[in-house]
């Protein structure tokens, strides 16, 4: 895959991310700013985030219980009224995810376990039970001549906008964000998503029972050739028990012009897999610490 066609699917997956918080860049010519603050109107479910990403950094040091542990820092969260909204809906999503995880034996891939508004035609998975058809009605007169069918909908694609054979992605819940990551000071949104093997994006492409994380620092120049301090990616499979950590790293043939594009492929194996991306970026221009972010993903 070209490095043009990944930056397009990293833009599209986060395309409510391209806006930058903090406002404008500053001319060539500007003097860099203070790094202005992060606050609740800016980042309404930073707070959820920033709770339940440690929590899934110590549940996959226990795989054991990380459901059970997840689920209660979940649900103590989401049931704090004095938290914002929109914190509360990221913590039902991580409890809603973690709740429906396959039962011992059961076969991953069988059924899609997604956060709460996930479209499942967008998600790795199998499509959901059919319902079940409803009773004949009763006989009634004969109605007039149908008119000409209305035209059917094409069926979602994979990734809309892209190649029949584009993979699946699996936006992370929240995006990242970055205090005066910018040269002018200036904060950053980064988007992240995972892609589940196997699939040829992002390069060299994930193998069966691996997922692909992509982070993108949304704005910036391309990265620096060392990166100082790591961007991490702690997970747990909640269907096997099993979890790890992994460091994101640049690609020559991803975005070396920018934006700041990091990523790793982890074997994870199949099944339900929840994750925390957090840590450093080194820009040309900036070092850059991102609070954490979380993201879920089905892998067949």
């Amino acid at each position: 895959m070209t490095r043009h066609t990944l930056a397009k699917a990293t833009a599209a997956c986060g395309a409510s991310a391209t806006v930058l918080l903090g406002g404008v860049t500053g001319a060539a010519n500007a003097q860099p700013g203070a790094p202005l603050p992060i606050d609740n109107l800016q980042a309404p479910g930073l707070s959820a985030v920033q709770s339940l990403g440690p929590a899934i950094q110590q549940a996959a040091s226990d795989p054991t219980n990380a459901a059970s542990m997840l689920m209660a820092a979940a649900a103590a969260f989401a049931g704090d009224a004095a938290a914002p909204p929109a914190s509360r809906n990221v913590a039902t999503a991580v409890n809603q995810f973690v709740a429906h995880t396959p039962a011992p034996g059961a076969v991953p891939g069988e059924v899609a376990h997604l956060p709460a508004g996930v479209n499942p035609a967008y998600a790795v998975g199998p499509e959901p039970a059919a319902a079940p058809a409803p009773a004949p009605a009763p006989e009634a007169a004969p109605a007039p001549a149908p008119e000409a069918p209305a035209p059917v909908a094409p069926a979602p694609e994979a990734a809309p906008g892209f190649g029949p054979d584009a993979p699946v992605t699996q936006d992370f819940l929240y995006p990242s964000i970055s205090n005066g990551c910018l040269k002018d000071g200036g904060n950053v949104l980064a988007t992240a998503i995972s892609v589940a093997g196997p699939a040829k994006i992002p390069t060299p492409g994930p193998g069966p029972g691996q997922t692909a994380y992509v982070f993108t620092a949304i704005g910036t120049p391309g990265p620096a050739p060392e990166q100082k301090l790591p961007l991490n990616v702690t997970w747990v499979n909640l269907s096997t028990g099993k979890s790890g950590s992994a460091t994101l790293t640049p690609r020559p043939d991803i975005n070396p012009d920018g934006p700041t594009t990091l990523t790793a492929i982890v074997d994870t194996g199949s099944g339900s897999i929840i994750s925390t991306i957090f840590g450093q970026v080194t820009t040309t221009e900036k070092q850059c610490q991102f609070m954490p972010t979380i993201g879920s993903t089905v892998v067949p």
